[in-house]
């Protein structure tokens, strides 16, 4: 499948390698393709990702993922091209975090909550027919791509409101070794699932670790 990413920091850089690996191909849409430092990542990946603009990447990508960092997100659609996102699968790995880093206890904040969410302002931002899934934003990139022992199968929660678009980043996720995916319903499930994040990074930064993940149990009578 041929992949448009829109976001060049760690998370799409991270995403990209990953899914070279699974053996798709990856368009890495970004603000500036000629950057040194980026030149330099994908000399190092034997240039199998093609650094383009938004729009490229958008326009010729068969699936679409955003991970720009959240105060660049509108902008970076805007620059894609609405028409672009038309009756696309887009999975949404932002969260709407106010850039002020963690507090004291390893605590990141959010710019909007409770009754809103990213996935909820991505998928109202986007053409009604783009199908915006939201994933892989309840843990950080580190945590993104890593062999699982078949004793610790961690889980990734999804919402969108579209089934068949679930159903194709689900077989995403399996590539990618997330082999207990959990689809707990509609978009406006984004505002219970990316608050996860800040669980996530609280414990990353208390314990200095970036290796780990949610796992949901369900116990069975």
């Amino acid at each position: 499948m041929k992949i448009g990413i829109l976001g060049s920091g760690p998370v799409g850089l991270t995403l990209s390698e990953g899914l070279i690996n699974a053996g798709h191909e990856v368009l890495l849409g970004t603000r500036n393709p000629a950057k040194e430092s980026l030149q330099q990542w994908l000399k190092k990946h034997d240039n199998k990702v093609a650094a383009v603009p938004f729009r490229e990447a958008t326009a010729q990508g068969e699936l679409l993922v955003i991970c720009t960092s959240w105060a660049g997100t509108q902008k970076a659609i805007e620059a894609a091209g609405l028409w672009n996102f038309k009756g696309k699968v887009v999975v949404d790995v932002t969260n709407p975090l106010d850039g002020k880093g963690p507090d004291p206890q390893g605590r990141l904040s959010f710019s909007i909550g409770h009754t809103n969410s990213a996935g909820e302002q991505l998928q109202a931002w986007l053409p009604p027919d783009a199908h915006v899934v939201k994933a892989l934003s309840c843990i950080g990139h580190e945590a993104m791509f890593r062999p699982f022992q078949e004793q610790e199968i961690p889980t990734m929660f999804i919402c969108g409101n579209k089934r068949a678009a679930k159903t194709t980043v689900t077989q995403l996720l399996n590539e990618m070794g997330w082999k207990d995916v959990v689809d707990m319903g509609t978009i406006e499930m984004s505002r219970n699932i990316e608050p996860l994040s800040i669980l996530w990074y609280a414990y990353g930064f208390r314990t200095g670790t970036w290796n780990h993940a949610f796992k949901l149990i369900v116990h069975k009578p």
